[in-house]
């Protein structure tokens, strides 16, 4: 029912308990797709002795030159023989019941993006709870998600043949290729947040390591989402008027500037 699309660069320190936590699940009408894009470790012969060790996992790995992580994830959709696609980061993990209630929720109420609350665990042990939502479900519209990403990648569970008439993640774009995604599915389909928290993420949600570390590039990359958002109005009745898309650019740079103060007082 269920394909777990993990991609990995360089993740030697960090796939084994992404591994861990997918293996786990009490949901258990699933495979797992992995990607290697390009790593230059040994995280290829870890994720290849470890699927050895756990053949009553049916798993599917693949290798491709270094392309980003839009690539990577589309080339696991490609290989899905699921209906549904549940998206894991290699170094981000699971609750243990994550699909289990996701599925549940998603076949109840015909929903074709799901999303949920996230953990935030810092290198001292403290957990941050981040509430993307509080109500136990929460559906989302396109105008609200323009604002604000409620949607976190490791997070979300899309019916497959929704990525199918999208297109999959946007080629070529490392930085806000998630968030462009969320938003055009949510702009045609419906979509939804529960309050669970069934993802565990060890770093903080931009200003930290890997590519949300880079404010800068992230923020070049929303901007320009706005602007193949609002090119797309042709393609639906839920338009970008230039009075919204002033106002998406203005309230991006506030949230940049607000990102930089965050990480500043953060770092000291």
């Amino acid at each position: 029912m269920v394909s777990v699309v993990i991609p990995y660069y360089n993740s030697a320190g960090t796939i084994i308990k992404s591994l861990e936590s997918a293996v786990e699940q009490t949901f258990t009408d699933f495979e797992i797709i992995l990607v290697d894009d390009g790593s230059n470790d040994n995280t290829h012969f870890i994720v290849d002795d470890y699927i050895k060790k756990h053949k009553e996992i049916k798993f599917k790995h693949y290798y491709q030159e270094n392309a980003g992580p839009s690539e990577a994830r589309n080339l696991g959709i490609s290989k899905s023989a699921a209906g549904y696609i549940a998206f894991l980061d290699s170094d981000d993990s699971w609750v243990s019941n994550k699909l289990e209630i996701q599925m549940k929720l998603m076949s109840e109420n015909k929903i074709d993006l799901l999303g949920s609350n996230i953990n935030i665990l810092e290198p001292s042990g403290q957990i941050i709870r981040k509430y993307f939502v509080k109500i136990k479900l929460e559906y989302m519209s396109f105008y609200r998600l323009l604002f604000r990403h409620y949607f976190h990648t490791s997070s979300s569970v899309i019916r497959k043949k929704v990525l199918d008439n999208i297109g999959g993640f946007p080629e070529k774009q490392k930085y806000a290729e998630d968030t462009l995604l969320f938003a055009r599915i949510t702009r045609k389909y419906k979509t939804a947040v529960s309050n669970d928290f069934l993802v565990n993420t060890y770093k903080h949600l931009f200003g930290d390591s890997g590519l949300s570390g880079n404010l800068k590039e992230s923020n070049k990359y929303e901007l320009n989402n706005f602007k193949i958002l609002r090119r797309e109005n042709v393609y639906g009745t839920k338009k970008i008027s230039l009075f919204l898309y002033v106002l998406l650019l203005l309230f991006e740079h506030v949230k940049y500037f607000r990102k930089k103060l965050i990480v500043f007082f953060r770092n000291i």
